[in-house]
């Protein structure tokens, strides 16, 4: 049985802009370590291994977070609201009821967001990973990436499709 308790949302954004950014947090705070571990060594392959510990922390975090975090009592209302904006993502079609219906109306410029923000971002990203990964000859690492960075798109793409279609079900019909 679902759990029927709202989950608890650092960033109200849709996928996979959350992931992208904590794929970004994970990355700042593995550089400085990885540049401090390769400090007579060379700062790409620092790079590359902050980039490999991005993506797999970065999914790591967004797991855990999505199953433990509770909402805070303040904001238990905006995350019934996200969670019922994930549910009409999920199913293609707005909550029958009026209140539903505006919480999703409300929440979709953030679903953009998120999809915009999660593809943008992955290229930006991923795509001087892949680069950097392939002079240095770590060809499966670049495999990853690249595997990484396909998941990403495919899913912004899924999230703005989902988005359009229910802001198309949510425009009223003008008629005469």
């Amino acid at each position: 049985m679902a759990d029927s308790r709202p989950r608890a949302s650092l960033l109200r954004l849709g996928a996979p802009g959350p992931y992208v950014m904590a794929m970004v947090i994970a990355g700042l705070v593995w550089l400085p370590i990885r540049l401090w571990e390769e400090r007579d060594g060379s700062a790409q392959m620092a790079l590359l291994r902050a980039g490999l510990n991005a993506v797999i922390w970065g999914l790591l975090f967004v797991f855990v977070l999505a199953r433990v975090a509770k909402p805070r009592p303040a904001e238990a209302e905006r995350a019934t609201a996200w969670a019922t904006t994930e549910t009409a993502l999920r199913r293609g079609e707005p909550p029958a009821d009026e209140a539903g219906r505006a919480a999703v109306a409300d929440n979709l410029p953030a679903v953009r967001r998120g999809a915009l923000f999660g593809a943008a971002g992955g290229v930006l990203l991923l795509g001087p990973l892949i680069v950097l990964a392939i002079r240095a000859g770590w060809e499966f690492a670049a495999a990853g990436f690249g595997i990484v960075l396909v998941a990403i798109l495919a899913e912004a793409v899924r999230t703005g499709r989902r988005e359009r279609r229910l802001r198309a079900a949510l425009t009223p019909v003008r008629g005469s």
